[in-house]
């Protein structure tokens, strides 16, 4: 009988393997993997859904099967796991291995070593020495002798699994072998659409927490706003810009209603008018319009994780920033010029106009600081929230704050200002110089540091590897200039990702000639 006419597990798990999940466990799930794979890299989150969604129903068992003729650094990293391993933290850099398939040289491998608290200098000299190099290959002939032609490849209760690398096909597998009822009825079909979206978007972001299910960890919100990040990067030009100019006509609803509210209450004007001062930014988010200050927020994520260049994040920022002082502008210019407004509440908006000129540039830039910090914020626990009513009011209650605490926001304010403008109070030098331009870099610092960075800082996990496995990290140079070659990268990721993103068949993985490294092994 041929190797590839084997079906069954020729050498049973035993206390020598590597064990997740209880030995009374009713299905036991053996996958024979490659670090530097990439087919296993797609697979590796694919195994910690199943696992956490089976839990104790499941024993997981991983043997090394590296493929060393397509793959330089796969036998070094099945050592190292062992070599960690040895020391008792064989799972924590199996789990580093996958998420960091792109770096799997010596140095790096030392440095994960480090990462887990390993003693590195035994860490090295085992490595170096090859001590856990017949272990590997123990691990590769027993995959040899049970079928085993490539990886992944896995075998469910002793019997090898030749369906669908995918998580519905394995999960489904694993279900009928251990004849678990409550996972069948979720894949029925009427279940499946929302089984899906409680587990992720269609980008990859959480829809749901995993230690809480309706509370997002820092790590998981981190997600979801880079998720949000990736679509606005990989918006064109037209897209952005006609976003960013709806949210700046709909920020001149804030400066109507405003103006408007403050004018009909003369008694109390100052808490009446802000009461409808968060009108713009509820259209704004509801309608997912693209807005600057916001954008200090979602697309820096990118570049802190090094998925997108800052010429990237410039390019958005000044196609939407534009776009929202012309959408202001345009309102600004139609309040001015037409009798929207009556006398009063004309008056009104010169007031709130002459006000913000009146403020040093000093403090315009503290107050946009400040202001900035808070967009930000806002932002972050939009992201954190999962239905339109906390949306609201979180949207409404920081957004108060802005007028309450005297603060400035730039393209509310640059409706304010060009209001003047075009009613020929203030020049439009004026208005720039002294008003938009330290309102901009006051909020502009205020999302990014005050938030960004300090989000940023308290996430560990950073990349949700379900989609980011192939996407790699930009060298620095590509994220301080920008090139095209890294939209030529995923042009190219995009073509591929329909065809290897993730192996559809058993048959849909990395292999060699089994007999010229069989030979190598036993040499």
């Amino acid at each position: 009988m041929s190797q590839t006419e084997i079906s069954t597990l020729t050498q049973p798990v035993s206390e020598r393997d590597h064990i997740r999940g209880s030995n009374d466990a009713p299905v036991t799930l053996v996958q024979y993997s490659d670090y530097e794979c990439p087919f296993c890299g797609d697979i590796y989150p694919i195994v910690r859904r199943i696992q956490n969604q089976v839990g104790t129903r499941l024993r997981f068992v991983f043997r090394n099967f590296p493929l060393t003729e397509q793959h330089s650094y796969a036998q070094q990293a099945a050592e190292a796991a062992e070599a960690a391993s040895a020391q008792d933290r064989f799972w924590d850099m199996h789990d580093l291995l996958y998420l960091n398939q792109g770096a799997l040289a010596r140095d790096d491998l030392i440095g994960y070593a480090a990462d887990l608290d390993l003693d590195t200098a035994r860490f090295t000299e085992e490595l170096d020495s090859g001590t856990y190099t017949q272990r590997v290959r123990d691990d590769f002939l027993s995959g040899i002798h049970s079928g085993v032609n490539g990886s992944p490849t896995f075998y469910i209760n002793g019997k090898r699994y030749d369906g669908p690398l995918e998580f519905d096909s394995l999960l489904a597998a694993i279900a009928d072998a251990g004849n678990f009822m409550d996972i069948k009825r979720s894949m029925q079909p009427e279940d499946r659409e929302l089984r899906e979206t409680i587990d992720r978007s269609r980008r990859g972001a959480p829809a749901a927490g995993e230690a809480v299910r309706d509370r997002f960890s820092a790590d998981e919100i981190f997600q979801r706003v880079t998720a949000t990040a990736d679509d606005e990067v990989e918006r064109s030009t037209r897209l952005l810009f006609f976003s960013g100019l709806a949210a700046g006509l709909s920020i001149g609803a804030t400066f109507l209603a405003r103006s408007a509210m403050t004018a009909a209450n003369p008694a109390d004007p100052t808490v009446m008018g802000n009461l409808l001062y968060p009108l713009g930014f509820v259209i704004i988010v509801l309608g997912s319009y693209q807005l600057f200050t916001e954008n200090t927020l979602t697309p820096v994520t990118l570049v802190l994780t090094r998925l997108a260049s800052i010429p990237q994040l410039l390019r958005l920022w000044t196609i939407v920033l534009v776009a929202n002082v012309i959408g202001a502008g345009i309102m600004a210019y139609l309040l001015a010029t037409t009798s929207i407004l009556d006398p009063v509440a004309t008056e009104t908006a010169h007031q709130f106009g002459e006000h913000a000129l009146s403020v040093s540039w000093s403090g315009l830039f503290y107050k946009g600081v400040f202001a900035g910090g808070l967009v930000a914020t806002m932002v972050w626990l939009v992201h954190a929230a999962r239905d339109t009513l906390s949306r609201l009011l979180i949207v409404y209650g920081i957004m108060f704050t802005i007028p309450a605490a005297d603060l400035f926001h730039c393209v509310v304010g640059a409706c304010e200002v060009l209001f003047l403008a075009f009613t020929g109070t203030a020049g439009f030098s004026t208005v720039f110089f002294e008003f938009f331009v330290p309102v901009v870099l006051g909020n502009t610092v205020g999302g990014v540091v005050f938030v960004a960075l300090v989000n940023f800082s308290m996430t560990e996990n950073r990349r949700f590897p379900e989609r980011d496995r192939r996407r790699l990290e930009l060298p620095w140079s590509e994220w301080l200039f920008g090139t095209r070659l890294w939209e030529l990268f995923r042009t190219r990721v995009r073509a591929d990702s329909s065809t290897t993103a993730t192996p559809t068949t058993a048959t849909d993985s990395c292999s060699v000639s089994i007999d010229d490294q069989k030979k190598d092994t036993t040499d």
